[in-house]
């Protein structure tokens, strides 16, 4: 049964191949998947290796062609969601909101599970942020503070610091000092593995999102200083 299947859909092709004399002429991405051995004895002809290599050669474009457009719709989308955060930040007209606006963000758009943003100054309710001394601040995470950028494993009394209760749960870290003349705060953003973010793992992102954040928590601790 299978075999006269066979015979019938070899028949059908052929007879549509006779129909259509130029089918394949005018299908190329057909015949380049096609193996057609060139007649040339027991040898491979220098045709027949060429066209293997093109093959080949056009397997591996397509391939790093389907590699960059993932990255696009990867980076396209990254864009979006960096551009609505900052939305909501601008509509913040308050430290507190600031605060609230940018840890949701990251938690709720970015899937990120471990936040933290420490405020170095007189302490503030300020839901979800941490107003801290500066000078325990550099006994605690001088390494931070020192490099402005750090990503990582950090040391279990640097998570504890920068998470509280939920830093044993952190494997690996991203951290930037926020500052505009002096250091301001830090934002942290923590992952399970350990090995999620590294010295390797690029920070364009957090830069920018860390300038932003400088000018924006500089206004209203300014605001705050000439209220008082």
């Amino acid at each position: 049964m299978k075999q006269k299947a066979e015979v019938q859909t070899k028949k059908m092709f052929s007879d549509f191949l006779r129909d259509n004399p130029t089918f394949l002429y005018d299908n190329p991405d057909i015949l380049e998947n096609l193996y057609l051995p060139h007649s040339t004895g027991s040898a491979i002809s220098l045709v027949e290796r060429q066209v293997s290599l093109l093959r080949e050669r056009n397997s591996e474009l397509r391939s790093r062609l389907n590699i960059l457009n993932s990255k696009a719709e990867e980076n396209e989308l990254l864009l979006a969601k960096t551009q609505s955060l900052i939305l909501k930040l601008l509509d913040a007209n308050s430290l507190s909101k600031l605060a609230k606006n940018l840890l949701t963000g990251l938690q709720d758009d970015f899937s990120i599970e471990f936040c933290s943003l420490i405020l170095f100054g007189e302490k503030q309710k300020i839901s979800g942020a941490r107003f801290v001394n500066y000078d325990q601040a550099e006994k605690e995470i001088a390494s931070i503070l020192k490099t402005g950028i750090l990503c990582g494993a950090v040391r279990d009394n640097e998570l504890k610091f920068l998470f509280g209760k939920e830093g044993p749960s952190v494997g690996s870290i991203a951290a930037i000092v926020i500052k505009l003349d002096t250091p301001l705060a830090v934002l942290s953003i923590g992952h399970r593995d350990a090995n999620f973010y590294t010295p390797a793992t690029g920070t364009m992102f957090l830069s920018y999102l860390g300038n932003v954040l400088n000018r924006l928590l500089g206004s209203f601790i300014a605001l705050k200083e000439a209220s008082n």
